[in-house]
């Protein structure tokens, strides 16, 4: 079964308030004084659960939002990690994609419900020995 930030949200976190409305350019933010998500209301489906994930993971990993310079950075590399891989957890699933996708990225990121930047960053940072398991599906689907 497949990650779903709104399922996520309901269960570990009934107090948040989840609201859609326009905030571009900015993507999502998490109001921790309000206990409120705001996420961009133009946003496409896989930007719209790629952004709750990532607001999701702030409060997950206890983040404020008065970072500035490398700590904000930081806190936003850490809950860009946390999101994809809680959005691409499975590590068959993203193979099976790959193998059915060889050379489209972005063909498997539409399989896959993410952002081509989410599927990027989490493959990028996964274990070698889960590269190792996609590159190994899709030379068996190819052969």
């Amino acid at each position: 079964m497949s990650y779903s930030p709104w399922k996520d949200a309901e269960v570990r976190h009934p107090h948040l308030d989840i609201e859609r409305c326009d905030i571009a350019p900015a993507r999502g933010v998490w109001v921790r004084s309000e206990n409120m998500i705001l996420i961009d209301e133009n946003l496409d489906r896989p930007w719209r659960r790629a952004t709750l994930a990532h607001e999701l993971a702030h409060v997950d990993l206890g983040h404020v939002s008065l970072v500035e310079g490398y700590f904000a950075r930081r806190v936003e590399r850490e809950a860009d990690m946390l999101a994809a891989r809680r959005l691409l957890g499975n590590v068959d699933v993203i193979a099976d994609a790959v193998a059915a996708y060889p050379g489209d990225t972005a063909a498997v990121a539409d399989q896959l419900d993410v952002p081509v930047e989410v599927l990027v960053r989490r493959v990028e940072k996964m274990h070698p020995r889960d590269r190792a398991k996609i590159e190994a599906r899709v030379l068996r689907s190819a052969g």
